[in-house]
């Protein structure tokens, strides 16, 4: 996927449930842990969005199934 315009991108649920399951996955595989500040909250920030998410229904999603919620909503012509 590419952004067209970086000030107007959505990002949905689904997305960021990914991109953070992918990001942690790659933490584990790399073994570092850097234990600086910095480095400390955008882990707890990862971990409380995952954690949320993960009781959303974008856990169960696919990028089929967002494709085809997309196309469908497209005749409506939503705004942002």
């Amino acid at each position: 996927m590419e952004v067209q315009d970086a000030n107007s991108a959505l990002l949905s649920n689904y997305k960021v449930f990914h991109l953070l399951t992918d990001l942690k996955e790659q933490r584990k595989e790399s073994g570092k842990n850097k234990h600086s500040s910095g480095q400390q909250n955008l882990n707890t920030i990862t971990y409380e969005t995952l954690k949320y998410l993960s009781k959303s229904p974008c856990r169960h999603q696919s990028p089929e199934t967002v494709r085809e919620f997309l196309t469908a909503m497209k005749s409506h012509k939503l705004t942002k």
